[in-house]
């Protein structure tokens, strides 16, 4: 291969190093991960608890905001690092202080209520590098306070009454036992229990009493003592009678009695359902009614949405539990019909205390609830705002802002993000234009990568040319009338590129005897023969051609071959008879 052949794979190598190297970089940080963990203290009722959090990454920490539930009739969210809420949510941010930060700490203060065993979870989290690039959680921890009572708290985790509508406790109602009987006629659905704690501090609970089924239910009433560690079960068999109907609840499984099963059958999550071919239509959720729907050829009842735009059938799987489900023709797809309802709760509107600083991005207005002008606030952004914030009270004393929707007159406590409106938008920019710059590197090194090819290819094409015999190389007859046999050069036989031609004129022909007359010097050079030739005769051609006559001792000036016959005539004392063939280049 040639000197140029050399330069032309070592900058394709180079290029193509240069290439695949640039956006590998870039590619490494998608692979990053982080990881949150809690500690999991104790405390007594009536003092406070602090709960460390810590967010790490291999990685550098650019943000993160992660939200928090924990239960509020245990705990009482006093302070954190970064952390605002109450009510049982909280939302703690997390900025970097340094270049190179790894790891996020945060302590978060709580009150303890009552006695129990409660957990700290995350609900929602978005972490990002220092690159803005998402990194996605390998562990997700949660914390578990335990919350002791002091010696005084009562342990009486007992009844003092029970009673239940409709139907009769078989047996009478005592503290001391705790397994009842009860019988309901087919058409009651939820039954009314009124348990009364013997302790005050104690805590009840029922599971159970709502949706009874055809058969036999079980109702039970968990009673909790003040130490938050004794643990009662009260326990109710109650048997509804059948023939009767239960309209199915929007959070469970229950079973309608006057339903028919056809043959269509559909498997959700590997659980495979009965679809209901008619069910009774009072069980129908408000805002639907019914209608004839053909499932996959085969026709059902089902629920249409009179404003919203949704189809309900009435599924039961094999254990005969049954209930409504969302199905949706366009991408052959279900979901349980859950509607939720909300606690209705009030708040107090009240004027700005001194020292509250009204969330960034927003301005004042004026706004009309219910009648009454109040002064609220809507983002900066919004030509026609659809929330508002509010400055309120509720009737725990906590005072926060809050988001009102004007539309469907809602509240929702509100939490600053920590990041305005400009700045979101900002930071999606930032973030969209990270992801063109990365498809677009990878594009350039899908298109180097082809370029490359192609040249690789080229090299090897010429790499082999340059191997081939041609116009010009021993053998090819080429050039000169001399033999057609082509030769190859051997292994260890270089070729070189013509440089100078050579005079056909100038060449001449010694046999050994010349050779030994011109080193005795007895006759001048008057027997040499010359052979003219028709073309130019390269000196690789020369040399090939000595070669082939077999005759050929070296190729040299004319002053060199002079300084070799006085050498080999002091040095040679017998003549070898093979004769040799010498080129003799004259100016």
């Amino acid at each position: 291969m040639n000197r140029k052949l050399k330069k032309l794979t070592a900058g394709l190598m180079l290029a193509c190093v240069i290439a695949i190297s640039c956006p590998a970089g870039r590619l490494v940080s998608w692979a990053a991960d982080a990881k949150i963990a809690f500690s999991d203290p104790s405390v007594m009722v009536g003092n406070e608890v602090t709960v460390n959090m810590k967010v790490t990454s291999d990685s550098a920490l650019g943000t993160a905001e992660v939200m928090l539930s924990y239960d509020p009739s245990i705990l009482e969210f006093v302070s954190g690092t970064n952390a605002n809420g109450g009510a049982g949510a909280i939302k703690v941010l997390g900025t970097m202080d340094s270049a190179n930060q790894k790891t996020f700490s945060f302590t978060l203060k709580f009150k303890a209520l009552q006695a129990g065993n409660t957990q700290i979870s995350v609900t929602s989290q978005e972490i990002y590098d220092v690159d803005s690039q998402t990194l996605s959680l390998s562990k997700q921890g949660s914390a578990t306070v335990k919350v002791t009572s002091p010696a005084t708290y009562s342990k009486d985790a007992t009844l003092k009454s029970l009673k239940i509508s409709p139907g009769t406790l078989t047996p009478a109602f005592s503290a001391s036992v705790e397994s009842y009987t009860a019988e309901v006629d087919a058409n009651t659905a939820d039954l009314v229990v009124n348990a009364v704690a013997a302790n005050a501090g104690a805590h009840v609970a029922l599971q159970g009493e709502k949706g009874l089924k055809s058969g036999a239910n079980q109702v039970v009433i968990k009673v909790t003592a003040e130490d938050g560690q004794t643990i009662k079960n009260y326990t109710i068999q109650v048997t509804k009678a059948e023939g009767g109907q239960t309209a199915p609840t929007t959070g469970g499984n229950t079973e309608t009695s006057e339903a028919e099963f056809g043959e269509a059958v559909v498997t959700i999550n590997g659980t495979d359902y009965s679809i209901a071919s008619s069910f009774d239509e009072s069980a129908l959720p408000e805002g639907f009614e019914s209608e004839t729907y053909s499932y996959k050829g085969t026709d059902v009842m089902a629920g249409k949405g009179l404003e919203k735009d949704l189809l309900l059938l009435y599924l039961k799987d094999s254990g005969g539990n049954g209930g409504f489900y969302i199905y949706n023709e366009g991408s052959d797809s279900w979901s349980q019909f859950v509607q939720v309802e909300t606690i209705a709760k009030a708040i107090v509107i009240i004027p700005l205390d001194k020292d509250t600083v009204v969330p960034e991005g927003f301005h004042e207005r004026q706004a009309d609830i219910d009648g009454a002008r109040v002064t609220g606030w809507v983002e900066d952004s919004e030509a026609e705002p659809q929330y508002c914030l509010f400055y309120a009270m509720n009737w725990n004393g906590e005072k926060h802002f809050y988001r009102y929707d004007i539309s469907e007159k809602t509240i929702q406590r509100y939490y600053a993000s920590g990041v305005s409106n400009s700045k979101y938008v900002e930071m999606a920019n930032t973030y969209d234009q990270l992801t063109k710059d990365y498809y677009r590197q990878l594009y350039i090194l899908i298109g180097v990568s082809v370029v490359a090819l192609g040249l690789l290819v080229a090299v090897i094409v010429l790499a082999r040319k340059g191997n081939g015999s041609g116009p010009g190389r021993p053998g090819s007859g080429g050039f000169g009338k001399g033999k057609g046999k082509e030769q190859k050069p051997d292994d260890d036989q270089r070729w070189t590129e013509p440089e100078e031609e050579i005079p056909t004129s100038k060449i001449k022909r010694y046999s050994r005897e010349e050779y030994d007359r011109q080193s005795s010097r007895t006759e001048p050079d008057q027997d040499y023969q010359e052979e003219s030739m028709d073309e130019p005769l390269y000196a690789r051609d020369a040399e090939q051609k000595a070669l082939e006559e077999d005759n050929f001792i070296e190729e040299t000036s004319l002053e060199d071959f002079e300084r070799d016959l006085k050498s080999n005539e002091a040095g040679n004392s017998e003549k070898d008879e093979d004769d040799f063939e010498f080129l003799d280049l004259d100016d």
